[in-house]
């Protein structure tokens, strides 16, 4: 394989770049998350297939790992489960590493308003997360000119994720469907006519995790061949 992950060198550590996979309501699936999330898995797969990529998960999020980053999201955007798709960086967690790399990654990043919003799931990490907002706060603020925190509605929301291992920071969010991974719940039938009801609800149906099989009764010469061609595109679609 040709496969490898986009890593940024600065002058105290590594970082990668990766896509994460925000899954939304699944994980209010306490019981059964690992069947949603493991087919959630399969579907990503299904619409990247052909490209080269690593997709693993936890119960938290799912992360891609490709250098085909536009295409993989064009393609996953359309995959009912998730709820957000974003550009990330992985880092490891070391507060010196941390600081270094938002530094880097704000560089380029033109915005005259920003917030730190920072989540931390290492209990053993040595600040919370209010306090680790403020020292990124001030550290931005002293090394960027013209610029001003805004908590209610910034231009840039920078984002901190600091895990047991490794840290994820993340301004990039690209929303998505929702909903629940397709034959998550199920099959159904859908009886598919050239109108707006049906196709609407067989749209519905899948976003709730149902595998559909489409219907259609021709009748020629009631019907016509223009009418179930419709048909047939409207099946394409969904």
């Amino acid at each position: 394989s040709a496969f490898y992950v986009l890593k940024y060198f600065n002058g105290s550590g590594l970082m990668e770049k990766i896509i994460i996979i925000k899954y939304g309501e699944l994980s209010t699936k306490k019981d059964n998350i690992s069947f949603f999330l493991s087919t959630l898995k399969k579907n990503v797969l299904f619409a990247l297939d052909g490209l080269d990529c690593h997709v693993y998960f936890d119960r938290g999020r799912m992360f891609i790992e490709t250098k085909q980053y536009d295409i993989v999201i064009n393609k996953i955007k359309y995959v009912f489960g998730i709820h957000d798709v974003i550009i990330g960086y992985k880092m490891k967690t070391d507060i010196k590493e941390i600081k270094s790399n938002i530094l880097t990654l704000l560089k380029d990043k033109s915005f005259y308003t920003f917030k730190v919003s920072t989540k931390r799931t290492d209990k053993s990490f040595p600040m919370t997360s209010m306090e680790f907002s403020d020292e990124i706060g001030g550290l931005i603020l002293k090394n960027i000119d013209n610029i001003k925190v805004d908590v209610h509605n910034p231009e840039l929301n920078i984002q901190i994720e600091i895990r047991h291992d490794y840290t994820y920071i993340y301004m990039d969010k690209y929303p998505c469907l929702g909903g629940y991974p397709v034959s998550s719940n199920g099959k159904g039938m859908l009886m598919l006519s050239g109108g707006i009801d049906s196709p609407v609800a067989g749209y519905m149906a899948i976003k709730r995790g149902i595998k559909i099989e489409c219907v259609y009764f021709a009748a020629p010469p009631h019907t016509s061949l223009e009418a179930q061609n419709k048909v047939l595109s409207l099946a394409k679609k969904l």
